[in-house]
Formats: structure tokens, C-alpha cells, sequence
């Protein structure tokens, strides 16, 4: 091993040389620069997946830059889930991902110029590729008012989501790259669609976020990951009025049986749990799993002890729960069997 670390600089300079790949050159390499790194989840995610690996001397260098080479085969890997196969020899081991995208017509100027290959590749030409596989043709701040406006990535000022805090002229390092590759498949993106010949109209694109919308779209995250997760035979999707809902309906605009959880606002924060069936074991389940995510611990049986109490009386129960008020609503103008449990927010000087 010592050896090898020895001689790692020049394997890695060799490989750039014979035009190898440098993201495959050393698999199976603990690394030992990540470990307070923001994005350590990320990476190992991204190395498992095989979009990625570290280097022979056992660093992941998450804050090397990424040249044009490099993020097209993180891009067709990430989003895949495969690498391409070798369909013919080829000179560089970027042919192959070259080819690929350009007969998408994916704006890779590498195709062309093999000497951009090895350049640091900029935001702006990011946001391109990644509308790209969108099936859209956007470019410069078109293209990143799209990759804004669909939530892929956030700009490099903290708190400002504009074309300028996105910061386009800048680079991209290895780590910054997996999480966008990681945001994309996150929303479920699967598939790289082919760039259409005509720019596609400015009409079409996507309002750039506001604060509201991405602590939205953030909480659907969370929900997604620590509720939904752990359930069967449930959907989950965003009602696009400050909710998210877990439904066993198939279809989106039907009557649901469903868990809706509301956001308000003017907190910034959870506000109710709406359930459909108040007997159903796995709404329960989903109703104390919410209200626990969001800081309210309490036992689950007294919980659902209350729960039945106000369906069967019909009246509305109030409960203190980590010094905030609950309350248990059984909505008796609406289908038998329908509750909301609400914070009283509003009511902090008795709450």
C-alpha cells in the first residue's frame, strides 16, 4: 500500500495521459478525507452506486473541481443507473460518453475539442446538461432558472435563490456534483431524454422558488425519507397547497384514503395531520410517526387513546404535548371515521 500511495500522483497523471478514466482508476478505498465532510452520506452513496470512486492514496478529494469529462459519465451513470457498454474501440475512455450524449444533442463541447474534456467544467454548462436530460433545450440563464425553478439545485449564496446567487461562471466540485446527481434521482429522474432540436420557449419554464416553496418541497423530502418509507401499497405526492399526502388511491384525483399532512406558512412549520379513516392501523401508525418527526413526544397508545375518545364523543380534545398544544378534532361534518390533530400554533400564551 505504501508503495503504491508512493506512485499515485503519476498513476493519476498517466491515466489523464492515456486518456483512462480517473473515477475508476482506484475502487474499494476507504476514505479518509470525509469524515466531517457535509456531504459524507452523499459520497458513499454515490460510490456504492458506481458513479464514482477515490483515489489510490484513500482520499475521495470531495472538493476537487470536475471537468467536463468527468461529470458527463457521473451524469449518464447517476441518472442510468449503469455504465454504457463499450460498443467499438475507441481512443479515450470519455468516447464512449461523448458519443452517447451527442447524438442527443446534449451541448458537450468535448465532442469536438478533445482539449476541453480535461477543463473544469462551469455551472452554467451543468445546469445546460442536467435540463438537457429533462428532455428541454435551455441555455445559460434559461438553463439555470430551470434547474432552479425544478428544485434540482440551490445556488451557491446561501438563502438566495436567483440566477445570480446560482453562481453559473463557477465551478463544480466532485462532492457538489453527487448531491445534484442524488437531488435528480431523488425526484425521479431515471431517464436521459434526447435535448430537442429547437430551443424549448421561455414560457415554459419554471418560477424560480421561493423560500416558502423550497422548505415545502424540503418537508415532502423528509417525509418521503422518514414516514412513507416505512409503509406499503402507499403513494405519496404533493398537493400542491402547502400539503403532502400518503394515499393508497392509485390514481391522483380520486377520493383518497389517505394521510395528509398540512404546513402553514406564516411559522414555517407543521401544522396538522388530516386522517382519513381514524380506524385504520396503518393511518394511525403514519399519524404518530408524523407528529414525532416534528417534535411532538407522546406516548402512542395514550395518543390513539385520545384519538378514539374524540371520534366516539364527538368533541374536540386538547392535549400538551413538549409544551405545545394538540388538538384532536374529530370533524364531525365530514365522513364518519375523518380526524385532524392540529398545533395550535396561534395560541403560544396558552400553548
Amino acid at each position: 500500500m505504501l508503495r503504491l500511495r508512493r506512485f499515485a500522483p503519476l498513476l493519476l497523471a498517466l491515466s489523464l495521459f492515456l486518456g483512462l478514466n480517473p473515477n475508476q482508476a482506484f475502487a474499494g478505498v476507504t476514505f479518509h478525507d470525509i469524515d466531517n465532510h457535509w456531504a459524507k452520506a452523499t459520497i458513499e452513496w454515490g460510490v456504492e452506486k458506481g458513479i464514482v470512486n477515490g483515489y489510490a492514496n484513500g482520499t475521495f478529494m470531495p472538493n476537487q473541481n470536475v471537468t467536463e469529462a468527468e461529470f458527463i459519465r457521473m451524469l449518464v451513470v447517476g441518472i442510468s443507473g449503469k455504465d454504457l457498454e463499450e460498443s467499438y474501440l475507441t481512443e479515450y475512455w470519455s468516447d464512449k460518453y461523448y458519443n452517447y450524449l451527442y447524438f442527443k444533442n446534449y451541448p458537450v463541447r468535448g465532442f469536438a475539442d478533445k482539449k476541453i474534456r480535461s477543463q473544469y467544467i462551469t455551472r452554467t454548462q451543468v445546469a445546460e446538461l442536467v435540463s438537457s436530460a429533462d428532455g428541454v433545450n435551455y441555455s445559460g440563464d434559461q438553463a439555470i432558472q430551470y434547474v432552479l425553478g425544478k428544485k434540482y439545485a440551490k445556488g451557491r449564496i446561501k438563502g438566495e435563490y436567483t440566477i445570480r446567487g446560482y453562481m453559473g461562471h463557477e465551478t463544480i466540485t466532485r462532492a457538489e456534483v453527487l448531491q445534484l446527481i442524488k437531488n435528480l434521482t431523488d425526484r425521479g429522474m431515471s431517464i436521459l431524454y434526447d435535448r430537442p432540436i429547437e430551443s424549448s420557449p421561455a414560457a415554459s419554464l419554471p418560477k424560480l422558488p421561493t423560500e416558502w416553496d423550497l422548505y415545502r418541497d424540503n418537508m415532502y423530502m423528509v417525509i418521503r425519507q422518514n414516514v412513507f418509507s416505512k409503509y406499503s401499497g402507499y403513494r405519496i405526492y404533493d398537493d400542491g397547497n402547502n400539503g403532502v399526502v400518503m394515499t393508497r388511491t392509485k390514481q391522483q384525483g380520486q377520493v383518497d384514503h389517505a394521510v395528509t399532512v398540512q404546513f402553514e406558512p406564516q411559522i414555517m412549520s407543521f401544522s396538522s395531520v388530516t386522517l382519513s379513516n381514524s380506524s385504520d392501523s396503518t393511518q394511525r401508525n403514519m399519524l404518530w410517526d408524523v407528529l414525532d418527526l416534528y417534535g411532538f413526544k407522546i406516548d402512542k397508545k395514550y395518543l390513539l387513546t385520545k384519538v378514539d375518545s374524540a371520534v366516539k364523543n364527538k368533541k374536540e380534545i386538547q392535549l400538551k404535548v413538549s409544551g405545545k398544544t394538540l388538538v384532536i378534532d374529530p370533524l364531525i361534518s365530514s365522513p364518519t371515521g375523518q380526524i385532524k390533530v392540529y398545533y395550535k400554533w396561534w395560541d403560544g400564551s396558552r400553548a
